[in-house]
C-alpha cells in the first residue's frame, strides 16, 4: 500500500460533466472501505449532472468560483470554502463562463461513484 503520493500519480477518469482523481477508496490508488476522498474538477460553463449519494459527502473549493444547488436551495462557492452535502440529497454544481472549480471531496463510507 502506498503511504504517501501525489496527485499527479493519480489517473483521471473523465466523465460527461466532470474529472475526479480518486485518492482513497474502492476506486482509489489505496483501496479503503469507509474513507473515501478525492478531487473533482468542473469545466466552466457547465451545469453538473443533479445526483445524491447514500452517505454524506464533505467538499473543500480548492480554487475556482461557482455554485452549488442542494435540494432547492442554491449557494455560491469559492476558494476555500467548506460545503457538506447529507446523504440521499440532490445537489448539483454550476460553473459559470469564466471559472472552473476545483474541488476535494470526502465520503463519510463506502461509495462507487459511476457516472
Amino acid at each position: 500500500m502506498k503511504n504517501i503520493f501525489n496527485e499527479k500519480d493519480i489517473a483521471k477518469k473523465i466523465f460527461d460533466d466532470r474529472w475526479v482523481k480518486f485518492a482513497f477508496g474502492p476506486q482509489g490508488i489505496v483501496k479503503t472501505d469507509r474513507l473515501n476522498l478525492g478531487i473533482v474538477e468542473f469545466a466552466k460553463d457547465i451545469t453538473a449532472k443533479t445526483h445524491k449519494h447514500n452517505v454524506g459527502e464533505a467538499l473543500y473549493v480548492l480554487s475556482g468560483s461557482g455554485k452549488i444547488k442542494i435540494e432547492n436551495n442554491i449557494f455560491d462557492l469559492e476558494e476555500k470554502d467548506f460545503v457538506y452535502v447529507p446523504e440521499n440529497t440532490d445537489h448539483t454544481i454550476i460553473t459559470g463562463k469564466d471559472s472552473k472549480v476545483k474541488i476535494l471531496f470526502i465520503f463519510s463510507d463506502k461509495i462507487v461513484i459511476e457516472q
